[in-house]
């Protein structure tokens, strides 16, 4: 071959890269800004984690991108806001990732209701973990222990406690409805509940700390009584339900906590989508949260574990992700 013909194939390669180069920046520089449009994010009761925890997405979000106006919405949780995605009552849901690798499935929980399909994943972030607390004085440490009439408060109608916790419970024996009764107390109040004797046990599956659970051990401390599975149960649950993680509760995050409390278990947050939001708005949320961690983790604590480290995690191969988060993250190397 020719120098000035090896020289012409190498222009038309180098060419040809550049184009390439070039269409993959522009594809993702020309990214439309979303326009102006107002969208409900489904988080949970007002003392759960999920609240506040929406509300800082949303001000983070919103600021970067003044056209998604968003708003922070008080819901049952889990299951009631992937209820409110299928049936088109918000564009946004915080959920975990067991409910929805359930919902878009048609299982558990969501077997009667039918298959959730119309929802897309955009991100992954923290973990929320099994937390059934008591007082001293009502005499359960082991969740054998809830029987008799025993009353435990399983979160608001709606959240995740309500299926994870019958369904852990009576992995132990006791059966809902004939060795104990379910009572549906937002987190916010289960604390109260607990005081005044309305319950003799709260579950609430979150964050740690979580609002409801440092209220009480402010003001009981030693008194409050954590009580976890029992270990070669969990180990059961856990490998029929590979989504599910074992935890602890951290020393420290509690009054009088001084210790980790082991035995835990928990799954992961994430955000989800109607499928309809377009492209832009979904590229713009998940932008504008990963790239704000600052502004985020001032704005709530928890933000500081929505970081691309974990953007994926709890969302691949639980549920499809939305086309503009998926071109976010493959820009960026993440996905």
């Amino acid at each position: 071959m020719s120098l000035s013909k090896f020289m012409k194939g190498a222009t038309v390669l180098a060419l040809g890269a550049a184009v390439s180069w070039m269409a993959v920046g522009t594809a993702s520089a020309e990214m439309p800004a979303p326009k102006k449009q107002f969208m409900s994010l489904a988080t949970s009761s007002v003392g759960g984690s999920w609240f506040p925890l929406g509300g800082a997405m949303a001000s983070v979000v919103s600021k970067h991108y003044p056209n998604l106006n968003i708003t922070a919405e008080v819901t049952g949780g889990t299951n009631d806001n992937l209820k409110l995605v299928m049936n088109k009552k918000v564009e946004l849901a915080l959920s975990t990732n067991s409910q929805a690798y359930l919902a878009y499935k048609g299982e558990g929980a969501f077997a009667k209701s039918g298959k959730i399909t119309n929802m897309r994943g955009l991100l992954g972030g923290h973990m929320i973990k099994w937390q059934l607390y008591t007082l001293k004085a009502n005499g359960i440490t082991k969740i054998t222990d809830l029987k008799g009439g025993k009353r435990v408060s399983l979160g608001a109608s709606g959240s995740i406690g309500n299926s994870i916790g019958k369904l852990v419970i009576e992995a132990h024996g006791p059966k809902m409805n004939t060795d104990w009764k379910p009572e549906y107390i937002g987190h916010g109040d289960g604390p109260g509940a607990l005081r005044d004797g309305r319950v003799d046990a709260v579950l609430i599956i979150s964050s740690t700390p979580t609002s409801a659970v440092t209220d009480i051990t402010s003001v009981k401390g030693s008194d409050v009584v954590f009580i976890m599975p029992d270990a070669a149960i969990l180990d059961g649950l856990i490998k029929d339900r590979p989504y599910w993680s074992k935890a602890e509760i951290p020393a420290g995050v509690y009054k009088a906590v001084d210790k980790a409390i082991p035995g835990s278990f928990g799954v992961s947050t994430i955000m989800v989508a109607l499928d309809t939001i377009s492209d832009a708005a979904a590229y713009a949320f998940v932008k504008a949260i990963l790239e704000n961690p600052d502004q985020l983790s001032a704005a709530n604590k928890l933000g500081k574990a929505w970081h691309k480290g974990v953007a994926t995690r709890g969302v691949k191969g639980v549920v499809p992700f939305h086309p503009g988060a998926e071109a976010y993250l493959k820009e960026k190397g993440l996905f």
